[in-house]
Protein backbone atom coordinates (compact mmCIF):
# COMPACT_ATOMS: atom_id res chain seq x y z
CA UNK A 1 0.00 0.00 0.00
CA UNK A 2 1.22 3.42 -0.43
CA UNK A 3 2.62 5.79 2.18
CA UNK A 4 1.45 8.92 2.90
CA UNK A 5 2.75 11.81 3.69
CA UNK A 6 1.30 12.43 7.65
CA UNK A 7 1.13 16.42 6.64
CA UNK A 8 -1.31 15.63 4.00
CA UNK A 9 -3.80 13.20 6.01
CA UNK A 10 -3.41 15.29 9.00
CA UNK A 11 -4.56 18.38 6.92
CA UNK A 12 -7.37 16.38 4.63
CA UNK A 13 -10.74 15.67 6.20
CA UNK A 14 -12.44 12.93 5.07
CA UNK A 15 -16.13 12.58 5.97
CA UNK A 16 -17.97 9.03 5.34
CA UNK A 17 -21.83 9.26 5.23
CA UNK A 18 -22.88 5.56 6.40
CA UNK A 19 -21.71 3.14 9.10
CA UNK A 20 -22.52 -0.19 7.14
CA UNK A 21 -19.95 -2.63 5.63
CA UNK A 22 -19.33 -0.15 2.33
CA UNK A 23 -18.18 2.84 5.33
CA UNK A 24 -16.78 0.70 7.47
CA UNK A 25 -14.12 -1.16 4.37
CA UNK A 26 -13.62 2.54 3.36
CA UNK A 27 -12.57 3.91 7.25
CA UNK A 28 -10.59 0.92 7.45
CA UNK A 29 -8.03 1.13 4.79
CA UNK A 30 -7.57 4.98 5.32
CA UNK A 31 -7.05 4.36 8.70
CA UNK A 32 -4.95 1.67 8.02
CA UNK A 33 -2.69 3.86 5.74
CA UNK A 34 -2.57 6.24 8.21
CA UNK A 35 -5.07 8.46 7.38
CA UNK A 36 -5.74 10.57 10.56
CA UNK A 37 -8.46 12.69 9.79
CA UNK A 38 -11.42 10.56 8.87
CA UNK A 39 -14.80 10.41 10.42
CA UNK A 40 -17.91 7.96 10.04
CA UNK A 41 -21.65 9.72 10.22
CA UNK A 42 -23.94 6.86 10.78
CA UNK A 43 -27.70 7.52 11.44
CA UNK A 44 -28.45 4.34 13.14
CA UNK A 45 -27.24 3.59 17.08
CA UNK A 46 -25.73 0.63 15.66
CA UNK A 47 -22.72 -0.10 12.69
CA UNK A 48 -23.67 -2.64 10.01
CA UNK A 49 -26.27 -1.07 8.35
CA UNK A 50 -28.23 -3.90 6.38
CA UNK A 51 -25.66 -6.10 7.97
CA UNK A 52 -28.08 -6.75 11.15
CA UNK A 53 -26.95 -9.65 13.27
CA UNK A 54 -29.86 -9.97 16.76
CA UNK A 55 -29.05 -12.30 19.61
CA UNK A 56 -31.71 -13.28 22.01
CA UNK A 57 -30.63 -16.05 25.03
CA UNK A 58 -28.39 -19.00 22.50
CA UNK A 59 -30.48 -17.71 19.12
CA UNK A 60 -28.86 -15.44 17.04
CA UNK A 61 -30.58 -14.28 13.81
CA UNK A 62 -29.79 -12.17 10.41
CA UNK A 63 -32.28 -9.48 10.00
CA UNK A 64 -29.80 -8.32 6.71
CA UNK A 65 -27.09 -10.09 5.21
CA UNK A 66 -27.59 -14.09 5.15
CA UNK A 67 -24.78 -15.84 3.83
CA UNK A 68 -20.90 -15.51 2.53
CA UNK A 69 -21.73 -15.72 -1.07
CA UNK A 70 -18.73 -18.11 -1.78
CA UNK A 71 -15.26 -19.20 -0.84
CA UNK A 72 -12.79 -19.41 -3.99
CA UNK A 73 -11.82 -15.50 -4.35
CA UNK A 74 -14.34 -13.63 -1.78
CA UNK A 75 -12.55 -11.34 0.39
CA UNK A 76 -15.31 -11.61 3.36
CA UNK A 77 -14.60 -15.21 3.79
CA UNK A 78 -10.42 -14.96 3.96
CA UNK A 79 -11.68 -12.07 6.34
CA UNK A 80 -13.59 -14.76 7.89
CA UNK A 81 -10.74 -17.61 7.89
CA UNK A 82 -8.12 -15.66 8.67
CA UNK A 83 -9.82 -14.43 12.13
CA UNK A 84 -11.14 -17.71 12.94
CA UNK A 85 -14.78 -16.65 12.26
CA UNK A 86 -16.32 -20.06 11.21
CA UNK A 87 -14.26 -22.72 13.87
CA UNK A 88 -17.82 -22.69 15.51
CA UNK A 89 -19.10 -26.59 14.02
CA UNK A 90 -22.10 -27.03 15.72
CA UNK A 91 -23.35 -23.29 14.51
CA UNK A 92 -21.62 -23.51 10.56
CA UNK A 93 -23.68 -24.28 7.75
CA UNK A 94 -22.85 -24.51 4.26
CA UNK A 95 -25.35 -24.47 0.79
CA UNK A 96 -23.43 -26.32 -2.04
CA UNK A 97 -24.35 -24.96 -5.47
CA UNK A 98 -27.62 -23.09 -5.69
CA UNK A 99 -30.09 -25.85 -7.47
CA UNK A 100 -29.92 -28.47 -5.26
CA UNK A 101 -32.75 -30.11 -2.81
CA UNK A 102 -33.03 -28.78 0.16
CA UNK A 103 -34.99 -30.71 2.76
CA UNK A 104 -39.00 -31.70 1.93
CA UNK A 105 -41.08 -30.37 -1.27
CA UNK A 106 -44.64 -29.67 0.30
CA UNK A 107 -47.76 -30.08 -1.37
CA UNK A 108 -51.06 -28.70 -0.05
CA UNK A 109 -52.52 -31.27 2.03
CA UNK A 110 -49.06 -32.70 3.23
CA UNK A 111 -47.62 -34.66 0.19
CA UNK A 112 -44.05 -34.45 -0.02
CA UNK A 113 -43.13 -34.66 -4.02
CA UNK A 114 -40.43 -37.29 -4.78
CA UNK A 115 -37.06 -35.95 -4.31
CA UNK A 116 -36.12 -37.68 -8.06
CA UNK A 117 -38.98 -35.60 -9.51
CA UNK A 118 -37.49 -32.27 -7.86
CA UNK A 119 -33.87 -32.74 -9.07
CA UNK A 120 -34.62 -33.44 -11.99
CA UNK A 121 -36.65 -30.39 -12.14
CA UNK A 122 -33.90 -28.23 -10.60
CA UNK A 123 -31.47 -29.62 -13.25
CA UNK A 124 -33.90 -29.09 -16.30
CA UNK A 125 -34.19 -25.31 -14.62
CA UNK A 126 -31.00 -24.56 -14.18
CA UNK A 127 -30.18 -25.33 -17.99
CA UNK A 128 -32.46 -22.71 -18.35
CA UNK A 129 -30.84 -20.38 -15.91
CA UNK A 130 -27.84 -20.82 -17.28
CA UNK A 131 -29.12 -19.75 -21.27
CA UNK A 132 -30.12 -16.93 -18.93
CA UNK A 133 -26.61 -16.09 -18.48
CA UNK A 134 -25.15 -16.85 -21.67
CA UNK A 135 -26.75 -14.09 -23.03
CA UNK A 136 -24.08 -11.74 -21.76
CA UNK A 137 -21.31 -13.95 -21.21
CA UNK A 138 -21.53 -15.04 -25.46
CA UNK A 139 -22.87 -11.66 -26.29
CA UNK A 140 -25.81 -12.78 -27.57
CA UNK A 141 -28.90 -10.86 -27.90
CA UNK A 142 -32.24 -11.59 -27.46
CA UNK A 143 -35.19 -10.97 -29.95
CA UNK A 144 -36.33 -7.28 -27.75
CA UNK A 145 -33.26 -5.69 -26.57
CA UNK A 146 -35.02 -5.01 -22.81
CA UNK A 147 -36.37 -8.49 -22.93
CA UNK A 148 -36.82 -9.43 -19.59
CA UNK A 149 -35.54 -12.97 -17.47
CA UNK A 150 -39.06 -13.47 -16.68
CA UNK A 151 -40.77 -13.58 -19.85
CA UNK A 152 -37.52 -15.76 -21.40
CA UNK A 153 -37.77 -18.02 -18.83
CA UNK A 154 -41.88 -18.71 -18.84
CA UNK A 155 -40.96 -19.17 -22.71
CA UNK A 156 -38.10 -21.64 -22.83
CA UNK A 157 -38.67 -23.74 -19.59
CA UNK A 158 -42.32 -24.84 -20.95
CA UNK A 159 -41.15 -25.30 -24.19
CA UNK A 160 -38.47 -27.70 -22.87
CA UNK A 161 -40.30 -29.29 -20.57
CA UNK A 162 -42.48 -30.26 -23.75
CA UNK A 163 -39.72 -32.20 -25.42
CA UNK A 164 -39.47 -34.19 -22.25
CA UNK A 165 -40.56 -37.87 -21.64
CA UNK A 166 -42.65 -36.74 -18.38
CA UNK A 167 -46.05 -38.20 -18.05
CA UNK A 168 -49.11 -35.53 -17.81
CA UNK A 169 -49.10 -35.78 -13.96
CA UNK A 170 -45.07 -35.23 -13.52
CA UNK A 171 -45.02 -32.12 -15.85
CA UNK A 172 -47.71 -30.62 -14.01
CA UNK A 173 -45.68 -31.29 -10.93
CA UNK A 174 -43.05 -29.81 -12.52
CA UNK A 175 -44.82 -26.64 -14.01
CA UNK A 176 -45.63 -26.13 -10.31
CA UNK A 177 -41.83 -26.07 -8.73
CA UNK A 178 -41.15 -24.03 -11.82
CA UNK A 179 -43.74 -21.35 -10.81
CA UNK A 180 -42.48 -21.72 -7.26
CA UNK A 181 -38.90 -21.38 -8.39
CA UNK A 182 -39.35 -17.88 -10.11
CA UNK A 183 -40.89 -16.78 -6.53
CA UNK A 184 -37.35 -18.05 -5.63
CA UNK A 185 -35.57 -16.36 -7.52
CA UNK A 186 -37.22 -12.84 -6.76
CA UNK A 187 -35.53 -13.27 -3.16
CA UNK A 188 -32.03 -13.83 -4.88
CA UNK A 189 -32.17 -10.94 -7.57
CA UNK A 190 -34.07 -8.71 -5.25
CA UNK A 191 -36.91 -8.11 -7.23
CA UNK A 192 -40.83 -7.65 -7.39
CA UNK A 193 -40.96 -10.34 -10.83
CA UNK A 194 -38.53 -11.55 -13.09
CA UNK A 195 -39.88 -9.64 -15.65
CA UNK A 196 -38.53 -6.43 -14.13
CA UNK A 197 -34.83 -8.10 -14.63
CA UNK A 198 -33.09 -7.47 -17.77
CA UNK A 199 -31.98 -10.28 -19.82
CA UNK A 200 -29.03 -8.92 -21.07
CA UNK A 201 -27.59 -8.09 -18.43
CA UNK A 202 -28.23 -10.65 -15.85
CA UNK A 203 -25.07 -12.35 -16.36
CA UNK A 204 -23.00 -9.47 -15.97
CA UNK A 205 -22.79 -10.58 -12.05
CA UNK A 206 -20.47 -12.38 -11.69
CA UNK A 207 -20.56 -15.17 -8.32
CA UNK A 208 -17.71 -16.68 -6.64
CA UNK A 209 -17.28 -20.75 -6.68
CA UNK A 210 -18.34 -22.46 -3.09
CA UNK A 211 -22.03 -22.57 -1.95
CA UNK A 212 -23.41 -19.97 0.73
CA UNK A 213 -21.64 -20.12 4.04
CA UNK A 214 -23.00 -18.66 7.31
CA UNK A 215 -21.01 -16.72 9.80
CA UNK A 216 -21.65 -19.49 13.26
CA UNK A 217 -21.40 -16.17 16.01
CA UNK A 218 -23.42 -13.75 13.66
CA UNK A 219 -22.45 -11.99 10.26
CA UNK A 220 -21.08 -9.12 12.63
CA UNK A 221 -18.40 -11.03 13.64
CA UNK A 222 -16.65 -9.81 10.24
CA UNK A 223 -17.66 -6.19 11.15
CA UNK A 224 -15.75 -6.31 14.54
CA UNK A 225 -12.65 -7.66 12.87
CA UNK A 226 -12.47 -4.30 10.90
CA UNK A 227 -14.09 -1.92 13.74
CA UNK A 228 -11.28 -2.74 16.25
CA UNK A 229 -8.38 -1.30 13.90
CA UNK A 230 -10.82 2.17 13.58
CA UNK A 231 -10.75 4.45 16.82
CA UNK A 232 -14.26 4.94 18.47
CA UNK A 233 -14.16 8.99 18.28
CA UNK A 234 -14.50 8.28 14.35
CA UNK A 235 -17.54 6.35 14.48
CA UNK A 236 -20.45 8.45 14.97
CA UNK A 237 -23.97 7.54 15.77
CA UNK A 238 -27.25 9.08 15.79
CA UNK A 239 -26.03 11.58 12.54
CA UNK A 240 -28.52 11.59 9.95
CA UNK A 241 -26.76 13.41 7.10
CA UNK A 242 -29.83 16.06 5.17
CA UNK A 243 -28.03 17.65 2.64
CA UNK A 244 -24.43 17.27 1.07
CA UNK A 245 -22.72 21.38 -0.27
CA UNK A 246 -19.93 20.30 -2.41
CA UNK A 247 -17.83 22.31 -4.51
CA UNK A 248 -18.49 25.30 -2.46
CA UNK A 249 -16.73 28.77 -3.05
CA UNK A 250 -16.41 31.41 -0.66
CA UNK A 251 -15.05 35.01 -1.23
CA UNK A 252 -12.04 36.65 0.08
CA UNK A 253 -11.37 39.85 2.19
CA UNK A 254 -10.96 41.41 -0.90
CA UNK A 255 -14.68 40.21 -2.14
CA UNK A 256 -12.91 38.17 -4.73
CA UNK A 257 -14.60 34.50 -5.26
CA UNK A 258 -11.77 31.59 -3.97
CA UNK A 259 -11.73 27.36 -3.25
CA UNK A 260 -13.11 26.81 0.51
CA UNK A 261 -10.11 25.94 2.27
CA UNK A 262 -13.21 22.59 3.31
CA UNK A 263 -14.81 22.14 -0.31
CA UNK A 264 -17.59 20.58 1.44
CA UNK A 265 -20.27 21.10 3.86
CA UNK A 266 -22.03 17.95 5.37
CA UNK A 267 -25.35 18.88 7.20
CA UNK A 268 -27.40 16.89 9.49
CA UNK A 269 -30.71 16.41 10.48
CA UNK A 270 -29.73 18.03 13.99
CA UNK A 271 -27.87 20.84 12.76
CA UNK A 272 -24.70 20.16 13.04
CA UNK A 273 -21.77 20.65 10.03
CA UNK A 274 -18.81 18.54 8.93
CA UNK A 275 -16.46 20.30 6.74
CA UNK A 276 -14.58 17.99 4.75
CA UNK A 277 -12.08 17.74 1.88
CA UNK A 278 -13.95 14.63 0.66
CA UNK A 279 -16.69 12.78 1.12
CA UNK A 280 -17.65 9.13 0.27
CA UNK A 281 -21.37 8.54 0.51
CA UNK A 282 -22.28 4.64 1.06
CA UNK A 283 -25.68 5.06 1.59
CA UNK A 284 -28.04 2.14 -0.03
CA UNK A 285 -29.35 3.12 -3.38
CA UNK A 286 -32.65 3.01 -2.78
CA UNK A 287 -32.13 6.46 -0.47
CA UNK A 288 -30.59 7.74 -3.50
CA UNK A 289 -33.78 7.28 -5.05
CA UNK A 290 -36.13 8.81 -3.06
CA UNK A 291 -33.71 12.10 -2.34
CA UNK A 292 -30.98 12.36 -4.55
CA UNK A 293 -32.49 15.16 -5.99
CA UNK A 294 -32.18 17.20 -3.04
CA UNK A 295 -29.64 15.81 -0.94
CA UNK A 296 -26.62 17.59 -3.45
CA UNK A 297 -25.60 21.16 -3.87
CA UNK A 298 -25.15 21.63 -6.70
CA UNK A 299 -27.45 19.03 -7.98
CA UNK A 300 -26.15 15.80 -9.29
CA UNK A 301 -25.35 16.08 -12.98
CA UNK A 302 -28.21 14.02 -15.09
CA UNK A 303 -26.29 11.49 -16.25
CA UNK A 304 -25.70 10.03 -12.78
CA UNK A 305 -29.06 11.12 -12.16
CA UNK A 306 -30.74 9.15 -14.93
CA UNK A 307 -28.50 5.63 -14.54
CA UNK A 308 -29.72 6.18 -10.73
CA UNK A 309 -33.38 6.02 -11.70
CA UNK A 310 -32.86 3.10 -14.18
CA UNK A 311 -30.96 0.65 -11.64
CA UNK A 312 -33.51 -1.70 -9.66
CA UNK A 313 -33.56 -1.85 -6.48
CA UNK A 314 -36.23 -3.76 -4.41
CA UNK A 315 -37.27 -5.61 -1.22
CA UNK A 316 -36.30 -8.48 0.52
CA UNK A 317 -37.64 -9.50 3.64
CA UNK A 318 -37.51 -12.31 6.31
CA UNK A 319 -39.66 -13.19 9.06
CA UNK A 320 -38.45 -15.64 12.08
CA UNK A 321 -40.48 -18.23 13.96
CA UNK A 322 -39.38 -19.24 17.25
CA UNK A 323 -41.47 -22.14 18.24
CA UNK A 324 -41.17 -24.37 21.81
CA UNK A 325 -39.53 -27.31 19.91
CA UNK A 326 -38.83 -28.06 16.10
CA UNK A 327 -41.97 -29.55 14.59
CA UNK A 328 -39.99 -30.41 11.09
CA UNK A 329 -37.40 -33.48 10.82
CA UNK A 330 -34.00 -33.06 13.22
CA UNK A 331 -31.49 -32.03 10.81
CA UNK A 332 -33.14 -30.63 8.17
CA UNK A 333 -31.88 -28.01 6.39
CA UNK A 334 -35.66 -26.46 5.72
CA UNK A 335 -38.79 -27.44 3.98
CA UNK A 336 -40.29 -25.80 0.63
CA UNK A 337 -44.00 -25.07 -0.79
CA UNK A 338 -45.34 -25.52 -4.05
CA UNK A 339 -49.16 -24.35 -4.80
CA UNK A 340 -50.86 -25.93 -7.52
CA UNK A 341 -50.92 -24.22 -10.60
CA UNK A 342 -54.52 -22.57 -10.51
CA UNK A 343 -53.58 -21.22 -6.76
CA UNK A 344 -49.68 -20.07 -7.44
CA UNK A 345 -49.24 -16.17 -7.73
CA UNK A 346 -50.68 -13.64 -5.33
CA UNK A 347 -53.26 -11.59 -7.29
CA UNK A 348 -52.84 -8.39 -5.17
CA UNK A 349 -50.45 -7.69 -2.16
CA UNK A 350 -53.02 -8.81 0.34
CA UNK A 351 -52.48 -12.12 -0.85
CA UNK A 352 -48.88 -11.89 0.49
CA UNK A 353 -48.86 -15.74 1.79
CA UNK A 354 -48.61 -16.64 -1.39
CA UNK A 355 -45.60 -15.40 -2.02
CA UNK A 356 -44.37 -17.99 0.73
CA UNK A 357 -42.07 -20.66 -0.71
CA UNK A 358 -39.08 -21.53 1.21
CA UNK A 359 -38.22 -21.99 5.05
CA UNK A 360 -34.57 -22.59 6.37
CA UNK A 361 -33.76 -23.77 9.44
CA UNK A 362 -30.43 -22.00 10.85
CA UNK A 363 -28.43 -23.84 13.41
CA UNK A 364 -27.43 -20.17 15.16
CA UNK A 365 -31.62 -20.45 16.21
CA UNK A 366 -32.23 -24.40 16.50
CA UNK A 367 -36.13 -24.00 17.27
CA UNK A 368 -36.79 -20.97 14.90
CA UNK A 369 -37.66 -21.40 10.91
CA UNK A 370 -37.27 -18.23 8.90
CA UNK A 371 -38.69 -17.57 5.90
CA UNK A 372 -38.06 -14.88 2.70
CA UNK A 373 -40.93 -12.88 1.22
CA UNK A 374 -40.05 -10.35 -1.54
CA UNK A 375 -41.30 -6.66 -3.73
CA UNK A 376 -44.77 -5.72 -2.63
CA UNK A 377 -46.02 -8.31 -1.08
CA UNK A 378 -43.12 -8.06 1.63
CA UNK A 379 -43.61 -4.14 1.70
CA UNK A 380 -47.77 -5.30 2.36
CA UNK A 381 -46.57 -7.89 4.78
CA UNK A 382 -44.07 -5.24 6.84
CA UNK A 383 -47.05 -2.96 7.52
CA UNK A 384 -49.11 -5.65 9.22
CA UNK A 385 -48.97 -6.50 13.60
CA UNK A 386 -46.63 -9.32 13.83
CA UNK A 387 -49.59 -11.26 15.78
CA UNK A 388 -51.37 -11.47 12.25
CA UNK A 389 -47.94 -12.28 10.25
CA UNK A 390 -47.59 -15.14 12.80
CA UNK A 391 -50.74 -16.48 12.43
CA UNK A 392 -51.16 -16.47 8.56
CA UNK A 393 -47.78 -18.51 8.08
CA UNK A 394 -49.14 -20.93 11.09
CA UNK A 395 -52.11 -21.36 9.19
CA UNK A 396 -50.10 -21.71 5.77
CA UNK A 397 -47.65 -24.19 7.46
CA UNK A 398 -50.63 -26.37 8.23
CA UNK A 399 -51.74 -26.43 5.15
CA UNK A 400 -48.63 -27.94 2.81
CA UNK A 401 -47.69 -30.18 6.21
CA UNK A 402 -50.59 -31.75 7.06
CA UNK A 403 -50.05 -30.64 10.30
CA UNK A 404 -52.76 -29.00 12.01
CA UNK A 405 -50.57 -29.53 15.65
CA UNK A 406 -48.31 -26.93 14.38
CA UNK A 407 -48.54 -24.26 17.32
CA UNK A 408 -48.29 -20.16 16.96
CA UNK A 409 -44.95 -19.71 17.50
CA UNK A 410 -43.66 -18.43 20.61
CA UNK A 411 -41.54 -15.51 19.00
CA UNK A 412 -41.59 -13.32 15.89
CA UNK A 413 -39.57 -11.32 14.34
CA UNK A 414 -39.31 -9.69 11.24
CA UNK A 415 -37.35 -7.29 9.06
CA UNK A 416 -38.83 -4.02 7.54
CA UNK A 417 -36.08 -2.77 4.68
CA UNK A 418 -38.63 -1.30 2.26
CA UNK A 419 -40.14 1.07 5.35
CA UNK A 420 -36.87 1.62 6.96
CA UNK A 421 -36.05 4.95 5.59
CA UNK A 422 -32.19 4.55 5.83
CA UNK A 423 -32.87 1.65 3.14
CA UNK A 424 -35.71 1.98 1.38
CA UNK A 425 -35.04 -1.36 0.47
CA UNK A 426 -32.54 -4.09 0.38
CA UNK A 427 -30.14 -4.36 -2.54
CA UNK A 428 -29.83 -3.72 -6.06
CA UNK A 429 -30.72 -5.31 -9.35
CA UNK A 430 -30.17 -5.12 -13.63
CA UNK A 431 -33.62 -4.11 -13.75
CA UNK A 432 -35.08 -3.63 -17.74
CA UNK A 433 -33.53 -0.71 -19.54
CA UNK A 434 -30.24 -0.91 -17.24
CA UNK A 435 -27.15 -2.26 -18.03
CA UNK A 436 -23.37 -2.00 -15.93
CA UNK A 437 -22.69 1.31 -17.26
CA UNK A 438 -25.09 2.68 -15.22
CA UNK A 439 -23.70 1.22 -12.07
CA UNK A 440 -20.10 2.51 -13.46
CA UNK A 441 -22.09 5.75 -13.59
CA UNK A 442 -23.17 5.86 -9.99
CA UNK A 443 -19.61 5.23 -9.25
CA UNK A 444 -17.92 7.90 -10.80
CA UNK A 445 -17.28 10.46 -8.47
CA UNK A 446 -17.95 14.08 -8.73
CA UNK A 447 -14.92 16.35 -9.06
CA UNK A 448 -13.94 19.83 -8.09
CA UNK A 449 -14.31 22.67 -10.54
CA UNK A 450 -11.72 24.18 -9.26
CA UNK A 451 -8.97 21.66 -8.28
CA UNK A 452 -9.70 18.94 -10.25
CA UNK A 453 -9.82 16.47 -7.44
CA UNK A 454 -12.60 13.52 -6.24
CA UNK A 455 -14.86 15.77 -3.66
CA UNK A 456 -17.71 13.18 -3.06
CA UNK A 457 -17.49 9.74 -4.23
CA UNK A 458 -19.41 7.04 -4.14
CA UNK A 459 -19.42 3.30 -2.60
CA UNK A 460 -21.75 0.44 -1.35
CA UNK A 461 -22.90 -2.60 -2.86
CA UNK A 462 -24.90 -1.06 -5.93
CA UNK A 463 -21.62 0.69 -7.09
CA UNK A 464 -19.95 -2.85 -7.78
CA UNK A 465 -20.74 -4.28 -11.63
CA UNK A 466 -19.61 -7.71 -10.91
CA UNK A 467 -20.54 -8.19 -7.23
CA UNK A 468 -23.51 -5.47 -6.84
CA UNK A 469 -26.36 -6.78 -4.26
CA UNK A 470 -23.57 -9.04 -1.73
CA UNK A 471 -21.49 -7.73 1.11
CA UNK A 472 -18.36 -8.67 -0.55
CA UNK A 473 -19.62 -5.94 -3.10
CA UNK A 474 -19.83 -3.48 -0.68
CA UNK A 475 -16.77 -4.36 0.96
CA UNK A 476 -14.33 -3.81 -2.04
CA UNK A 477 -16.25 -0.46 -3.43
CA UNK A 478 -14.89 1.10 0.46
CA UNK A 479 -11.70 0.14 -0.32
CA UNK A 480 -11.88 1.03 -3.74
CA UNK A 481 -13.23 4.72 -3.07
CA UNK A 482 -10.54 4.97 -0.06
CA UNK A 483 -7.62 3.81 -2.53
CA UNK A 484 -8.91 6.59 -4.73
CA UNK A 485 -7.71 9.27 -1.87
CA UNK A 486 -4.71 7.33 -0.95
CA UNK A 487 -3.16 7.08 -4.27
CA UNK A 488 -4.05 11.00 -4.84
CA UNK A 489 -2.30 12.11 -2.20
CA UNK A 490 0.97 9.05 -1.81
CA UNK A 491 4.08 10.64 -1.39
Amino acid sequence: MASLDPKVTARRKVVIIGGGMAGISAAHRLTTAGWTDAKIVEARDRPGGRIWTQRSGPNIIELGANWIHGSEGNPIYKLATDHNLLKNSARFQKFDPRYRLRGDTFLPGGQVIDRKIVQEFLNMYEEVIEECISFYLKKRRPQHPDESVGNYLEQEFPRRLGLSNDSDDVKRLKMALFKQHLKQETFAIGCHNMKEVRLQNVGEHVSFAGGNINLPDGYDTVLDVLLRDIPSHCMLYNKQVKCVLWDQVIADKSGAECHSQHAISVVCEDGEIFEADHVIVTVPLGVLKKHASTFFQPPLPEKKLGSITRMGFGVVDKVFLEFEKPFWEAGSPGFQLVCKEDDTDPTCPKEWYKKLYIFYVDPKAPNTVFAWLSGEEALYMEALAEEEVAHTIVQVLRRFTGNDGIPLPRGLVTSRWGSDPLTCGSYSFMAVGANGEDIDTIAEPLYSQHTREPVVQFAGEATHRQYHSTVHAAYLSGQREADRLIHLYKS
